[in-house]
């Protein structure tokens, strides 16, 4: 386990964006330390964020190089539909798997391995850290459609695409000891899944949870396909949630994993929080509805809530929702409806709005795309469009149902910031939950780096090969060069929240602009040498989930931890 001892103390949380001191939260309600993220044109969370700011539509025609890449018929007609810049790159050695294992495996399984590592750098843990620490593992993925492993059957093609395997072999690759398990209840299973991480942990059966949901579709989406469910599927390619013009729901492909903990764990680790989740709740509709996925606004209003009332919050209190907003007309006409039961006595209208207008339905992490979003919005205070909305569905007055849909980005000013996120499944599971902006920190703020008359600290960067060991270098001279961050926490997370692999580089620094130019001239330097294979003449590593990927805004965010 983590020492919690004086480097533990020095190292801060994030005091931007935090509430203020009255907006206290229980210690063992969960706090959201790490998370990772892949969706439609965004690798990052500063990406989607920004795309989210600009009303982007992130939903178009298959990726050039995916049919050669996946075998599909180039005959084959494809609609358009929010798709991943990559899936197929991956870095089988930094989880040490085999080549052939790496790509028996269904590449939902390869993501949810990538994202769940890089969930853990992101909070600013190292691996280590959480085995054998009481971690659970709780994820979502849809079913495979992969027909590489149809070729060679056998164990590990059957474990590479069954639906257990995710999260098993997340446990197995980080020797994580606690519950693991996959939660399938249709397209809400994301959000479900980390309805029941909560639970492992306000129960004590675990101490950390990884939670969330990945989601692709390597063969795109066939317009044969797409044909055969036309009350499901839009067909002009665009998902208008809420709106008159709804069609149909448009497909996507992403993933997201959260590293979860109790307040009370977050602050005794020092570690910071992106935001909290107050409470959720799950519940069927039961045979109350005329078929099994004919939607139910009493038993979604009942499902709301029981959440709000776990989160020991009123409903009134809300100021965001995060609604399901499919872009199929009766789901949308039914949620409203849901809606209107419980906030329609506001004196003010609720802003609600849909993510799947700007990267589509993402199917089982349909629900975790949601609950990112909404996160996002009451960790900056900031609320986004729902694009694509004109007006609303059946000709409905949205503020007679006491909800107002987005159609700008606005600043939302409440310094205690509460949201709901709502996610519905064809099969009539019901899933809410409710998030708050992350609790002030009860220490001082951040600590002034030390001066230049202190003696320096030394700083260790490691990689697995010579490549990603420069490249990692430039990112982090890159996000330290204005010198803003605080040595201690920057020397911490490299030190202790990162694992140590076998190319490694040690600079000592005076502060964070000596450390930018210190890594700069160690990247220079590694350039010039003379390239080494890899043992066993393994290819040049093209992903790093060592260096994070991310952008420097939010590699220097994550460093804060």
């Amino acid at each position: 386990m983590r020492d919690n001892g004086d480097a533990t103390a020095r190292r801060t949380g994030r005091t931007d964006d935090a509430a203020p001191d009255g907006a206290a939260v229980p210690d063992d309600a969960v706090a959201v330390v790490g998370l990772a993220l892949r969706f439609p044109d965004a690798d990052d969370l500063a990406e989607f964020r920004a795309n989210l700011l600009a009303g982007r539509d992130s939903v178009g025609p298959l990726p050039e190089g995916r049919a050669e890449a996946t075998g599909l018929d180039p005959a084959t007609a494809h609609l358009p539909m929010g798709h991943l810049r990559d899936i197929h790159t991956f870095d089988h050695g930094l989880f040490r798997l085999s080549r052939r294992e790496a790509g028996l495996m269904d590449p939902q399984q390869r993501l949810a391995l990538l994202l769940a590592h890089q969930a853990v750098e992101d909070a600013g843990y190292a691996t280590r850290h959480l085995a054998d620490a009481g971690t659970a593992v709780v994820l979502a993925t849809s079913p495979s459609s992969y027909r590489a492993a149809a070729g060679d059957p056998g164990t590990l093609s059957a474990l590479g695409n069954m639906t257990f395997g995710a999260p098993a072999r997340v446990a197995h690759v980080l020797g994580l000891t606690g519950p693991c398990y996959a939660v399938d209840t249709g397209c809400n299973s994301s959000l479900t899944a980390i309805h029941h991480a909560c639970r492992e942990l306000t129960s004590g059966d675990a101490r950390y949870a990884l939670a969330g949901g990945v989601s692709l579709r390597p063969g795109g989406l066939p317009a044969q396909e797409a044909e055969a469910m036309p009350e499901l599927v839009s067909g002009s390619g665009r998902c208008r949630a809420y709106d008159t013009d709804a069609d149909g729901a448009v497909p996507g492909e992403g993933g997201a994993v959260l590293l979860l903990t109790t307040v009370a764990q977050a602050r005794a680790d020092g570690a910071p929080v992106h935001a909290v989740l107050r409470g959720s709740a799950v519940l069927h509709n039961g045979g109350a509805v005329a078929t099994i996925s004919s939607p139910s606004a009493t038993v979604q209003s009942r499902t709301i809530r029981a959440a709000w009332e776990r989160a020991g919050a009123d409903p009134a209190d809300a100021g965001y929702l995060e609604g399901h907003g499919s872009g199929t007309p009766l789901g949308d006409a039914v949620e409203l409806e849901g809606l209107a039961a419980v906030f329609g006595t506001r004196t003010t209208p609720l802003p609600i709005g849909s993510v799947k207008a700007n990267i589509g339905h993402l199917d089982h992490a349909a629900g975790v795309a949601g609950l990112v979003r909404a996160l996002l919005s009451v960790r900056h205070g900031e609320l986004y469009p729902t694009v694509h909305f004109r007006s609303a569905t059946g000709g409905t007055d949205p503020a007679g149902l006491g909800v107002e849909i987005l159609r700008a980005a606005r600043p939302w000013a409440d310094p205690v910031r509460l949201a709901g996120v709502s996610s519905f499944s064809l099969g009539g599971v019901n899933a809410h939950c409710v998030v708050q902006r992350a609790p002030a920190e009860d220490g001082p703020g951040k600590p002034a780096d030390p001066a230049p008359k202190d003696p320096p600290r030394l700083v260790g960067v490691s990689a697995r090969t010579p490549e990603a060991l420069a490249l990692l270098c430039v990112r982090l001279s890159s996000a330290l060069r204005d010198g803003h961050l605080p040595l201690d926490d920057v020397a911490f997370t490299l030190n202790e929240g990162r694992d140590h692999y076998a190319h490694r580089v040690a600079v000592r620094a005076r502060d964070t602009e000596d450390l930018a130019v210190r890594l700069a001239a160690e990247a220079t330097w590694l350039a010039q040498e003379e390239p080494r294979a890899d043992a066993g003449g393994a290819p040049r590593v093209v992903l790093l989930p060592d260096a994070g990927g991310r952008a420097a805004t939010e590699l220097a965010d994550g460093l804060r931890r």
